[in-house]
């Protein structure tokens, strides 16, 4: 009887298909028109993450802030390379300091068919705050938009390289999370 309870709990704990999932961050610059030509998009590729598919779901994800990558048509790989590196230094996440950005839920409440409010938090620069995401799941994947705000975590507005505005006070946050296929039980 034993030995089922505990299949039973590795059949729930799904862990996050890393390779399919993203995590993609828009920033823009305030007042910047049109906001696209002036902003840039950042890839946050998962390290890990879990998801304990159970009844009372609890839902893990961890981003290697080293593994951040800028990205973008338009723009050239110095700039790129820039925007990078004051995006991962002191004045931005801090990266020798804080190399992980994680988020976790609290509570997980399915409030319609395939509908999902993740009550978690965010963790960055070693600070935890309430963020909330409302999730659409269609099968083994989850998809969703957030907003953040940056300074809420100790960072100040920065400037993009080559633009007099500072960036926008939040930042949007699509993702795509995806599962792994479940592992078969002996």
């Amino acid at each position: 009887m034993i030995v089922a309870w505990i299949a039973t709990l590795d059949a729930e704990l799904r862990w996050i298909d890393i390779e399919r999932s993203t995590v993609t961050v828009h920033v823009s610059a305030s007042g910047a028109r049109p906001a696209a030509a002036a902003g840039y998009v950042v890839e946050a590729p998962l390290a890990e993450g879990s998801l304990d598919d159970t009844e009372t779901p609890h839902l893990a994800l961890v981003i290697n802030v080293g593994q951040i990558r800028v990205v973008g048509a338009g723009r050239s790989a110095d700039e790129r390379q820039r925007v990078r590196a004051q995006l991962l230094g002191p004045e931005g996440l801090d990266a020798e300091r804080f190399s992980r950005i994680v988020y976790h839920s609290l509570t997980i409440d399915r409030i319609e068919a395939g509908v999902w409010l993740v009550e978690g938090e965010l963790g960055m620069r070693a600070q935890f705050l309430p963020l909330n995401v409302r999730a659409v799941r269609r099968g083994d994947r989850f998809t969703g938009t957030t907003t953040v705000s940056p300074t809420d975590f100790g960072i100040p507005p920065m400037r993009i390289t080559g633009v007099s505005t500072p960036v926008d006070s939040k930042v949007r946050v699509d993702f795509d999370i995806v599962l792994e296929a479940p592992t078969p039980t002996q």
